[in-house]
């Protein structure tokens, strides 16, 4: 980055501007030299320490920690390490949690000349993972009320799992409900974040509220900032003439879901975090802040730490909204699940068709041992597609190998004649013939598209020798 500019800034404006960026910061800021004394402080540090800047300015990190002010201090382990170092830290005025990231900044000698210390709140982070600690000692009764709570959410078609470790999501899920602290929810493409949004909201004190949805990806960049923040009157060209209400403001009393949170841009990261910090939402197109009451979650099956490393996301927004995390773990590693959610989007799409289907024990079993790369989703789709395909009522291991192929097939975009075409899928002959003449189709189209056996291999998730042998077999030409 070109900072030549500021060089031929005088040093007294130069002093106000540093002075102006610091304090403007959303962040406590603590600045030491290379001996730990303290040189600067801003006013978030006060607001976040609770402790007046005199007991501070001037004086080392190591006398502060000697006088109790703070349980340790970040700044004398960067200075021990020569490196950067966070950790979780409490002040000495009504036990106040924070978190700190201590930055050495070194000379071309090595030697550190300065400490940069961010301060961020975290009361209400480990206030909470306290509640779930103490939680966590009464097994007996939490065996008892989960099972209770999985025949509920099954019996309403909310949730269903079988598995310990969807169990532990949805424990978590309905505990946290009861608090208004964000929450952020990971997991794979297709496992169900928007589920657990959904009932974290139906177990909340704000499910007689809006629950507002909205897929950050799935809205074009500029379109965005008005749809969250809503727009004024004459806001720009095209729009609503009365302006319109942003999506922020929709939720009030109620919980807004922010999906695909990675893909939000970053001066809108920015805006988000404002509102967070402010509790009030401005318009595009003017300087009124609006207050707004509102639970916040967010899903994403990006990692935002790897996009902190990259700037492409805030560092101070990812912890705002990770006070409470939950991870929902892909099907392949709960298989417990597959069998009950088989059996439940069967039932869903039998409704939905009119039909009385059912699936063989071949079928089955299976469907059972399928491995879905698309989770929940893509298990979803393979059963409504066998509901739709299949002539009889019975679901054979004919339909089921059929439907799920094609369906693989389909999300590597490549043709589905082979699944669809009735002559391939009706024509006589027997399973055996029919799976080896779907097999080679399907492995003519891969080698067609990758032109690797050791691609074809990565995708289709086998080794290279099996994809060597069988492109032997069927005397399909490529680099197998």
């Amino acid at each position: 980055m070109d900072n030549s500019w500021l060089r031929s800034v005088p040093k007294e404006l130069q002093s106000l501007l540093l002075e102006d960026l610091l304090q403007s910061s959303l962040v406590g800021i603590n600045i030491t030299d290379g001996e730990g004394r303290v040189l600067f402080l801003n006013d978030i540090h006060r607001k976040i320490t609770g402790h007046d800047p005199q007991l501070y300015l001037g004086r080392t990190m190591k006398e502060i920690v000697e006088d109790n002010l703070i349980s340790e201090s970040a700044t004398q382990i960067a200075l021990e390490k020569k490196q950067t170092v966070f950790i979780n830290q409490v002040s000495s005025h009504k036990n106040k949690y924070f978190q700190v990231k201590s930055v050495p900044l070194m000379n071309d000698k090595g030697e550190i000349l300065y400490v940069l210390n961010y301060l961020l709140d975290a009361s209400e982070l480990i206030k909470l993972r306290d509640k779930l600690e103490k939680a966590e000692k009464n097994n007996e009764r939490l065996i008892t009320s989960n099972e209770l709570l999985r025949q509920k959410l099954n019996q309403s078609g909310e949730i269903i799992y079988r598995s310990k470790k969807m169990e532990r999501v949805v424990e978590m899920a309905t505990r946290v409900a009861e608090c208004d602290a964000s929450v952020l929810i990971t997991g794979p493409s297709g496992s169900g974040k928007e589920v657990i949004a959904n009932l974290i909201h139906s177990y909340s004190r704000r499910n007689k509220g809006p629950f507002i949805k909205i897929n950050c990806a799935a809205i074009p960049e500029h379109l965005l900032e008005s749809e969250l923040f809503g727009y004024e009157p004459g806001a720009f060209s095209g729009g609503n003439p009365k302006g319109k209400k942003g999506l922020i403001e929709s939720a009030q009393d109620g919980t807004l879901l922010l999906d695909e949170i990675g893909e939000l841009p970053l001066p809108l990261q920015s805006k988000l975090l404002r509102v967070l910090q402010t509790q009030k939402v401005r318009h595009v197109g003017s300087n009124k802040g609006i207050e707004v009451n509102f639970r916040l979650l967010a899903a994403t099956n990006a990692n935002l730490k790897e996009m902190i490393e990259q700037k492409t996301f805030r560092e101070d927004l990812y912890y705002r909204l990770n006070v409470i995390d939950i991870v929902i773990p892909g099907l392949d590693e709960r298989r417990e699940d597959i069998v009950p959610l088989l059996n439940h989007f069967l039932d869903l799409n039998n409704e939905k068709y009119h039909a009385k289907k059912i699936f063989s024990n071949d079928a089955l079993k299976f469907l059972a041992g399928c491995s879905y790369r698309g989770n929940v989703r893509e298990l979803r789709n393979v059963v409504e597609r066998m509901v739709i395909m299949s002539r009889e009522d019975e679901i054979t291991l004919s339909d089921a190998s059929i439907a799920f192929a094609a369906m693989n097939v389909n999300e590597q975009g490549l043709p589905e004649e082979a699944a669809e075409t009735e002559d391939f899928i009706f024509r006589e002959g027997s399973l055996k013939e029919k799976v080896a003449a779907y097999e080679r189709k399907l492995l003519q189209q891969y080698m067609a598209k990758y032109k690797s056996g050791a691609k074809v291999a990565e995708v289709l998730q086998t080794d290279q020798s099996t994809i060597s042998r069988k492109c032997k077999k069927y005397n399909i030409v490529g680099e197998a």
